[in-house]
């Protein structure tokens, strides 16, 4: 089970205007832009959001008592839980973690103590705090029949749909964690008091709220009932930083991890940095009993609802990244598409443990 999420669940950067961090006491250089994807009607798109919102604070740590951080003197943090917030270290071991945010005052942050110890927040490590992106900010409402259609509450009424993968369970190949998907009164379609995005599980809660996870992804249903091809637009901030990855195995079998980088560019499989974490378990050999851990990627440019993998990747100690596609060829140099989820499938282990993958990006000025 991922322990860090039991509680929430072509690129070109474009110049956009700065904006002011709150209670900032170290400035940021991130490059801001968007991407635009596509999202055609009558098909699954993966979709994993490349860039996130912009830090609200980014400064160094006075002191830390277990999962308690606190900046001296006062930054005058504001609220950070009515929109769920994370904490993540710049430097050091710990960097590009992602620690929830559970409550906080004007100086001090209490992290959801999700069984990794935050020593990257010691005293005099740098971190930043940053707001998650939300479904109803990724699809507001202003954006209907842009980003996506609306529907009405009956099944048969419903248009475009959200789709979260189960990132807590164990297993392989699970159905998704929770389905999301507008509902709007006919009389007041953009009024937030009526329509908002609703999950079939919850009934009429609004789920506006909903974290949009940066290491996971999500999946745009466009049923052939929306009627048109639609795209989304994400606007924010190019993470520069470490980004680490939480992948899990069970001793019990094969455990799918549903992954992201959250990353504006494409990477190749040899710079993603899963074999020099030690993250990715390598293969003996290329034959089917030989291999450990998997790494798919299911196409976006296949049309079509519950796609299979298009590809699956796995490396073979002393020989490199290998494709189910391409038999022994050394396929390293290949790119992994940017703004896309894949799937991290961890061979099983015995004794079944975490470990964490990172990678880092260089952004050219």
């Amino acid at each position: 089970m991922n322990l860090l999420r039991t509680t929430f669940a072509a690129v070109a950067t474009t110049a956009l205007a700065a904006s002011a961090l709150q209670a900032q006491t170290t400035s940021t250089t991130d490059p801001v832009g968007f991407m635009t994807i596509a999202t055609p009607a009558g098909s699954d798109t993966i979709v994993a959001a490349p860039l996130t919102k912009p830090p609200v604070f980014q400064g160094a740590v006075s002191s830390r008592s277990n999962f308690v951080i606190t900046v001296s003197p006062s930054p005058g943090f504001g609220d950070l839980t009515t929109l769920p917030h994370y904490v993540q270290p710049v430097s050091g071991a710990q960097a590009g973690f992602i620690f929830d945010v559970l409550t906080n005052n004007s100086n001090s942050i209490t992290l959801v103590d999700n069984g990794v110890t935050p020593t990257g927040l010691d005293a005099s490590n740098t971190f930043k705090v940053v707001p998650y992106w939300t479904l109803g900010q990724i699809f507001p409402a202003a954006d209907q029949n842009v980003s996506f259609t609306p529907s009405g509450t009956s099944l048969l009424n419903r248009r475009t749909q959200i789709l979260t993968p189960n990132v807590v369970g164990t297993g392989v190949n699970r159905a998704p964690g929770a389905t999301y998907f507008f509902a709007t009164n006919a009389a007041d379609p953009t009024n937030p008091a009526v329509s908002y995005w609703r999950s079939t599980a919850s009934g009429a809660t609004n789920r506006d709220n909903t974290a949009i996870l940066p290491d996971s992804y999500f999946t745009v249903r466009q049923t052939t009932n929306s009627g048109t091809n639609l795209s989304v637009t994400i606007a924010g901030n190019v993470n520069t930083g470490a980004m680490a990855v939480q992948l899990d195995s069970i001793g019990s079998g094969a455990n799918d991890n549903y992954v992201s980088l959250g990353r504006p560019t494409d990477i190749t499989l040899n710079d993603l940095g899963l074999i020099s974490s030690g993250a990715f378990l390598q293969s003996a050999n290329t034959s089917l009993l030989g291999r450990r851990d998997t790494l798919s990627v299911i196409s976006n440019s296949i049309v079509g609802f519950n796609k299979a993998p298009s590809v699956t990747y796995y490396y073979v100690t002393n020989s490199g990244w290998k494709s189910t596609a391409t038999g022994t060829n050394d396929v390293g140099a290949t790119p992994i598409q940017a703004a896309i989820g894949y799937v991290v499938r961890k061979a099983s282990n015995n004794p079944s443990g975490t470990v964490f993958w990172t990678n880092n990006i260089t952004i050219a000025p």
